[in-house]
């Protein structure tokens, strides 16, 4: 079971949406980076859920920087273009030792979306830089900054189910 980090950081507003990063959730070997998008709802909502929904019900563009230069991403879209997983180095364990991002999901209407990222490794001491953005909506890359220390402790407590 993964330990919660409470993030709630806006990374993009306008006029029509927002993006936040609502929550990191931690498990011993990385983590989950939980994304919001919010519709504004003093805007005629045809015209901003339309865009979100003409975008393909695409993922937004993810990616993250940590403070050791390791950088990974996942593009905006309904396939994944990612590197094969057999072709990421792992270690002894076969866990991953490159950063990796991959979505785990999402979903949401009337006026409100969620997705997930999950990221491999752990992150060094230091700070997370976190990246989001949905082109195909109008939705411009933003950043938020996360301490890595505190995913690093989060991990620590989180419960390891099976074996």
């Amino acid at each position: 079971m993964p330990w919660l980090v409470s993030i709630n950081a806006i990374v993009h507003q306008s006029a029509d949406a927002v993006i936040l990063v609502e929550s990191v959730a931690a498990y011993p070997n990385g983590f989950v980076i939980n994304i919001g998008i919010r519709a504004n709802p003093h805007q005629p909502p045809q015209e901003v859920t339309g865009r979100i929904h003409q975008a393909g019900m695409r993922f937004p563009r993810i990616g993250v920087r940590f403070s050791d230069g390791q950088a990974a991403g996942h593009e905006a879209s309904t396939r994944a273009r990612l590197r094969p997983t057999h072709e990421v180095p792992k270690d002894a364990e076969g866990l991953p030792t490159a950063a990796v991002v991959r979505m785990t999901g999402g979903g949401g209407g009337g006026g409100g979306w969620r997705f997930g990222a999950w990221v491999y490794p752990l992150p060094s001491e230091g700070p997370v830089e976190v990246f989001v953005s949905l082109p195909l909506a109008g939705l411009d890359e933003g950043k938020v900054v996360i301490d890595g220390a505190e995913i690093r402790d989060a991990s620590q407590r989180a419960t390891v189910v099976w074996d």
